[in-house]
């Protein structure tokens, strides 16, 4: 059967792996440092995804430059501990097994840093499954559609890709990179108890049904 896609894209954050304890202790960690008022517990899970400077800036009203610092804590917290903190959501060794078995290439394109991405993806054994990895600068100068576009680029596939995410960024970088797009519902943005306009599934095992369904 022929396939419908030649490169499968994914997120990091909530897709691959439940990194939201290593986050939350890397902005507790930026606070501390920056001397910045403690947020309240709930606003935390606002800082998983985005790239943090443009988060500390959001949230914390800082300027750009006292961002960076923040961001640069932040980085150095998810570098050092947030790394082993992170769990790999059930089933996802065996999809990644599975797709590189069947023939597909297979990227990450995230929003965190490339250093922290492929760090995680290492302690977890699973970096060299994929074709490519690409993450955030440490200037936060790409969007999720450039990060996309990259992975793309790298691994000479043009057209025929999908992007797996659980966030709003994820699906609309894809729709700007002219890829389709899956939602996964267990991670942290999207509510699984919601009719996205878009595929979806609550599991890592439902990710497959959409890619050879």
């Amino acid at each position: 059967m022929k396939r419908k896609y030649d490169l499968v894209i994914f997120d990091l954050d909530g897709t691959l792996l439940n990194t939201s304890a290593g986050i939350f202790n890397s902005v507790r960690y930026a606070e501390k440092n920056m001397g910045l008022n403690p947020i309240a517990n709930e606003r935390l899970k606002e800082f998983v995804g985005p790239p943090p400077k443009s988060m500390y800036m959001k949230v914390y009203g800082l300027d750009e430059e006292k961002a960076f610092e923040a961001a640069k804590f932040h980085r150095e917290y998810g570098r050092t501990k947030a790394i082993y903190e992170a769990v790999l959501y059930d089933g996802v060794l065996e999809l990644l097994k599975g797709l590189k078995n069947r023939g597909y290439k297979l990227a990450v394109s995230t929003l965190k840093g490339q250093k922290i991405a492929e760090a995680v993806l290492e302690n977890f054994e699973i970096a060299k499954y994929f074709d490519v990895i690409v993450g955030m600068d440490e200037k936060e100068s790409l969007t999720k559609c450039m990060t996309i576009k990259l992975a793309m680029d790298c691994v000479n596939v043009s057209q025929k890709a999908v992007m797996i995410g659980d966030s709003q960024y994820d699906h609309d970088g894809a729709t700007e990179a002219g890829i389709d797009f899956i939602g996964v519902t267990y991670g942290f943005g999207f509510d699984n108890n919601y009719m996205h306009p878009f595929k979806s599934t609550d599991t890592v095992y439902g990710i497959l049904n959409f890619l050879e369904g």
